[in-house]
């Protein structure tokens, strides 16, 4: 949760014991992914998680604006047949850990076609952040995404 430290991989035996109690997880998509958080974070006045709502809200639409991830979060893979994580898609390690700059693209309702903007973020928080606020504006955008220049 601290934006100060920089995003880092690391492995888990266990995510409950990794993040102090029991786990709620968030489906996420383009790509799919999980982001997983203390099941009890919300009620325990921890601070926002600044990256994770970013991700959260671009990659989970549904909860865009509506709930804010709090405390530590981890992110992984989606959930494979047997309800095991699968590791990070590769694309997305790249953009968060990787990538020095950065695109945004917004699909419209109207054609389902993706937009560029012409703008190149120097990280990828704010790359984020403007393509929130341009759908927020905006209510003819479907689905948002950041990716590499």
């Amino acid at each position: 949760m601290d934006s100060s430290k920089p995003l880092e991989v690391r492995e888990f035996g266990d995510l409950e014991e990794a993040l102090g109690g029991t786990v709620e997880r968030f489906a996420v998509s383009r790509p799919d992914a999980s982001l997983i958080q203390l099941e009890s974070a919300p009620y325990l006045e921890l601070p926002t998680n600044r990256r994770g709502t970013l991700i959260r809200w671009v990659h989970a639409t549904s909860t865009r604006g509506k709930h804010v991830t709090v405390g530590d979060v981890v992110l992984l893979g989606r959930l494979d047949d047997q309800g095991l994580y699968e590791d990070v898609p590769a694309w997305f390690e790249k953009v968060l850990l990787e990538t020095e700059h950065f695109m945004v693209h917004a699909q419209f309702i109207e054609d389902m076609l993706w937009r560029q903007h012409e703008r190149v973020f120097d990280d990828w928080q704010q790359a984020y952040t403007s393509v929130l606020l341009h759908a927020e504006r905006n209510a003819f955008v479907n689905h948002v995404r950041v990716v590499p220049a």
